[in-house]
């Protein structure tokens, strides 16, 4: 028989020419390099044999080596990668005779890595005429093989316990590289548009995963990008791969959402229910896990519940990287409006994550798989708004308001506009009729200052009776501000309050008395009455529908703000600054200094503060935001939470934009603050009533002693 000799190193014995030299047992031998092997039976080397013969060493071990002697002179693989010749026969030159059943097993091993069950061992090192794979170590010429599949089982009858490799790659995870190259090759993925994933997304994969086959990450991230781009099967091959080495709960989830994107809804429920175990095997879930399976095996997209489920049960959810595969997806008929109202949340939370490009493709694709909605509409105005299509951007904002009045939706703060938004050509109607007062505050009573001098400034704020509580800090530091510094001139304070109490009329009383009495640059002007309804959403446009009153009554630029700020002890300075350098004060924080919005939507206005500074035109401004409020304003109806900041955007348009470049226009969310609004923590003490009288009180000049009789 014919054996090849392999050293201390781990090569084989080739021969090029004459030249002996180390052969590694996985390269392909050639026409001029052939490997040297020894006919025990003639005791002859081939090639080689007419200048080296083989000597047999006996050692304790018993395992079959010989070096190769010429003359007296040994053969010596003292160095890995070059033979040399010694005049010595110690370890280095000894080689092992190895049959060629066993040198095409080393050949096998050294030319793959390898998983040892679920982890990857690597590449094979042959080191001492030994194999060594992660913990393992066999003498080569023991070891006996069982090749099944691309899998390779390994033991000697002195370690008969048997090791099972898998190569890397194996043959399932070739066969899902191969597929997706061919889908890569025709096409198949870029014919699928979806803002998440583009078929370059899936070669970065793909190109990944063949350099570092024994990664998993490649392949979470390609069962994802293969379900987004519509090849849910493959994308479910590589999820199921990808569990088979690594036992996540987040693997389970991540098949349960692709099961539900292929419609599978059975399979869907059933990997859910793993998943949950997985993740949560001591939670009990039985008050609301069974009627959201039920109503997913029915055919109901339910998974869109359980983050709902697991926040309610303070529970961490599963990774939100796989939230991208449930928008955009086609809805299910039978969702229920739970889950559409989830879906166009989460559908509105993507939207604002994009920029413009993949906007229009989450916008095309959301329209291709569901039709006409009132986030698809929403949205579409929001990209034409900001595209400067303001036209386009009404009529979808109507049509949004029309499907979301009939699905009875609530959309997130950020699209709550869509239900308060007038068109620019409503707009411009509102001066040309008379709007009636659907709120009842051009009813209310004021008690306004005597005019003994003109204003220089006047205040604006307002507020319902549940939050009264807030002006005591507001009156306070603007009290001790003015006390600071009377070199802003008069000003004129005016608060409206919603459905007051007589205590709170009786403090308002007192504290415009005394300022009447005893203050010498602020006053105290005060309206209250009732409201049609008793309605929070209302309140934050307060403000804005006592503006008629006040700017007939006083005749100065006006700041209106929220009461629920404070204003700091420099405030006469910035009000001058104000005063003397612009015309106008908005917070702007998504506009640049051209006047263009760069993000957002058409409401997305800061209303803490506002600056009107041209007197000559707030009666036409205040006229335009209170007809605005009366005509949107439904007082049966509960979703106007944006009125105020759809008012302020449109003042914005109607009276500011077309002049900007004429007028000197103050960022107010840029610089010092004029109106600072605290974070407050619950349980922080607030200025009470008490305090203002307080002040008012230890403040109050004495009167001097009459002289006695």
């Amino acid at each position: 028989m014919a054996f090849s000799l392999l050293s201390f190193h781990g090569a084989l014995v080739g021969c090029t020419g004459l030249k002996l030299h180390p052969l590694c047992p996985a390269a392909t031998p050639t026409r001029a390099t052939r490997t040297v092997e020894l006919d025990t039976q003639h005791n002859t080397l081939s090639p080689g044999g007419a200048f080296v013969t083989a000597c047999p060493i006996e050692t304790v071990t018993n395992r079959p080596l010989v070096a190769l002697r010429a003359g007296n002179t040994y053969l010596s693989s003292r160095s890995s990668t070059q033979f040399d010749a010694a005049p010595v026969c110690a370890t280095w030159e000894h080689f092992l005779l190895l049959t060629p059943e066993h040198t095409d097993l080393l050949r096998t091993m050294l030319q793959n890595t390898w998983h040892d069950g679920h982890t990857y061992v690597g590449a094979p090192t042959c080191t001492g005429h030994d194999l060594r794979l992660g913990p393992h170590k066999w003498p080569i010429e023991q070891l006996q093989a069982e090749f099944r599949g691309d899998t390779l089982t390994l033991w000697t009858d002195n370690a008969p316990h048997k090791v099972t490799l898998t190569t890397c790659p194996s043959r399932t995870l070739q066969n899902l590289l191969d597929i997706a190259c061919e889908l890569l090759e025709v096409g198949a993925f870029r014919r699928a548009r979806n803002p998440w994933a583009t078929a370059d997304d899936v070669r970065e994969q793909v190109f990944k995963l063949s350099l570092n086959p024994s990664t998993i990450a490649p392949c979470i991230v390609l069962a994802q990008l293969c379900c987004q781009l519509g090849q849910g099967e493959l994308g479910s091959q590589f999820a199921t791969y990808a569990q088979s080495f690594a036992q996540m709960a987040d693997l389970l989830w991540l098949q349960s959402l692709i099961a539900l994107r292929m419609r599978d809804h059975t399979r869907a429920a059933d990997l859910l229910v793993q998943a949950l175990q997985a993740r949560y095997p001591k939670q009990d879930f039985s008050a609301t896990l069974p009627q959201l399976l039920e109503r997913l095996r029915q055919g109901e997209d339910a998974l869109l519940l359980v983050p709902d489920m697991l926040y309610e049960l303070d529970l961490p959810g599963f990774d939100e990287r796989f939230d991208t595969l449930l928008v955009p997806m086609r809805l299910a008929a039978k969702n229920g409006p739970d889950i559409r109202q989830i879906y166009a949340m989460l559908f509105e939370n993507a939207y604002q994550r994009l920029n413009t490009t993949k906007d229009l493709r989450l916008l095309e694709t959301e329209a291709k798989l569901n039709g006409l909605s009132w986030w698809t509409e929403a949205a579409m105005g929001h990209t034409s708004w900001l595209a400067g299509l303001q036209t386009e951007a009404d009529t979808h904002y109507a049509i949004a308001r029309r499907l979301a009045l009939q699905a009875g939706a609530t959309p997130s703060p950020e699209n709550a506009g869509i239900f308060s938004w007038l068109g620019a050509q409503e707009c411009n109607q509102l001066a040309s009729r008379a709007i009636p007062d659907r709120t009842g505050v051009s009813r209310w009573q004021w008690q306004f200052s005597t005019a003994d001098a003109p204003a220089a400034f006047c205040l604006v704020f307002a507020c319902d009776s549940r939050n009264f509580h807030l002006l005591p800090g507001l009156i306070l530091s603007l009290l001790q501000a003015c006390r600071e510094d009377r070199s802003a001139g008069r000003i004129e304070l005016c608060l409206g309050v919603a459905n007051p109490d007589t205590a709170q009329l009786s403090f308002l009383q007192t504290v415009a008395s005394w300022l009447a009495q005893y203050a010498t640059s602020l006053r105290l002007n005060f309206g209250y009455g009732a409201t049609t309804v008793q309605d929070a959403a209302l309140e934050p446009a307060l403000r804005y529908l006592i503006l008629p009153d006040l700017v007939a009554k006083f005749r100065c630029p006006v700041l209106v703000g929220d009461c629920a700020g404070y204003f700091p002890a420099n405030m006469a300075t910035l009000l001058r600054t104000l005063r003397n350098t612009a015309t106008y004060g908005f917070d702007l924080a998504l506009f640049d200094h051209e006047g263009h919005q760069t993000s957002g939507t058409p409401w997305d206005l800061g209303t803490d503060l506002l600056y009107l500074g041209e007197v000559e035109r707030l009666p036409a401004i205040a006229a335009f935001m209170s007809d605005y409020l009366n005509t949107v304003y439904t007082p049966k109806s509960t979703v106007h939470t944006a009125m105020d900041r759809c008012a302020l955007a449109q003042m914005l348009r109607h009276f500011i934009l077309p002049r900007w470049n004429t007028l000197a226009i103050r960022f107010l969310n840029e610089g010092p603050d004029i109106l600072v609004m605290p974070s407050v923590k619950a349980g922080t003490p607030l200025i009470s009533q008490d305090d203002v009288l307080h002040d008012l009180a230890i403040n109050t000049p004495r009167r001097p002693n009459q002289p006695t009789a």
